[in-house]
């Protein structure tokens, strides 16, 4: 079965597998992107659902995963992301902590995989991945100019992380 997942929901495994090691808004935005980009490239389909990532000045982002967390700036993320829901029968808003599926094998399995090989790295050292010449941030900067949060196109992405296949 496929399951659609939001970034927050990625976060937030990530956050889970870091066992409360300290993990910055910067390391897990750039975990998020790095696993979306080898999910394209190897299952042809994108991680992330929900939104686009963004080619900010500093860059690749996604929105909802900054605005979640910007709150803690460059120190450790101390609580898990929310996702809220209106009903407007109750006329109020409920919140919830947005999870990975438990049986949704492939997917857990992916997420562990990428934790055990990017994990282990700084914020700094994954945002300089992310930031390599001829990377999609980098092509999309190029191409937009001073045009602000661009999406990247998923193609551009999963070419890119294609091609580091070979």
């Amino acid at each position: 079965m496929e399951y659609s997942y939001s970034a927050k929901e990625i976060a937030n495994y990530f956050l889970e597998l870091s066992a409360k090691k300290d993990i910055s808004p910067l390391k897990i935005q750039k975990l998020v992107y790095i696993a979306h980009g080898w999910h394209l490239a190897l299952y042809g389909e994108p991680l992330v659902r929900d939104e686009l990532a963004e080619a900010w000045e500093y860059g690749p982002v996604f929105p909802s995963i900054y605005h979640e967390f910007k709150r803690f700036g460059s120190g450790p993320i101390l609580e898990p992301a929310l996702a809220w829901t209106y009903y407007d029968f109750l006329e109020k808003w409920d919140s919830h902590i947005p999870r990975i599926k438990p049986d949704d094998e492939r997917t857990v399995a992916f997420l562990n995989r990428i934790w055990e090989l990017y994990g282990r790295f700084s914020a700094g050292e994954l945002s300089a991945m992310t930031h390599e010449e001829g990377s999609p941030w980098s092509q999309m900067r190029e191409k937009v100019g001073l045009i602000k949060n661009a999406n990247i196109d998923n193609a551009l992405i999963e070419k890119y992380y294609k091609d580091r296949l070979e």
